[in-house]
Parts: structure tokens; sequence; C-alpha cells
């Protein structure tokens, strides 16, 4: 329980962590519904990336703009894509724990 507390509070500081070249292995747009019982969706990326002759390591990130979500996420799901090369910030003493560097949504 503690492990995953610290894990989630760590991600708070990773733009701080260093970064490996990554490759994004599947995109998908998934659905949720919301407390209105309406449908939001957001990219979910997943990807891989090694650390030296340490990996591969695997991990998913989120994308989910604040205005017009289901729109622009419909709209982004094209533009990134299985294959493509992206910075991955990952924790020092855990690679395990990482997420794509925000310069992976700059072009959506």
């Amino acid at each position: 329980m503690f492990d995953d507390l610290y894990d989630a509070i760590s991600m708070l500081w990773s733009w701080t962590w260093p970064t490996a070249d990554g490759v994004v292995t599947e995109v998908v747009v998934d659905r949720r519904t919301n407390r209105n019982g309406g449908d939001n969706r957001r990219l979910a990326v997943a990807f891989e990336f090694s650390i030296g002759d340490d990996g591969p390591y695997t991990g998913e990130s989120f994308w989910a703009p604040i205005f017009l979500r289901n729109q622009r996420v419909v709209e982004a799901r094209p533009k990134i894509r299985r294959g493509k090369k992206v910075s991955v910030r990952y924790r020092p003493d855990d690679p395990s724990v990482n997420r794509l560097d925000r310069s992976a949504w700059d072009d959506l």
C-alpha cells in the first residue's frame, strides 16, 4: 500500500527525472463513463524503453484535454501511432515507474 502511495506521489516530480528514448507500442482511444452518465474519452499510449542494457521497461500514459475533450482526442489519435519514437521520463531508483515526457503531447 505504501509503495503505491510513494509511486503516485513521486509522479508529481517526474519532470525532474532523467529521460530515455522509447517507442510507442499501442495507442487506444479509451472511453470512460462520467458521473452524469456521459462519455469521456482519453488517449491511452503504451510504450517501451531501455536504459543501456537494462530493460525493456513498459509503461502507459494518458492524454485528455480540458476543452472539447472527445473531439480533440479523436482528432489526435492518428497523430501518434505505433512505432513513433518518444521521450520517456523514469524514476532513477525504479525505472518501472515512468511516464511519457510532455513533449510526446506537443503535436496533439
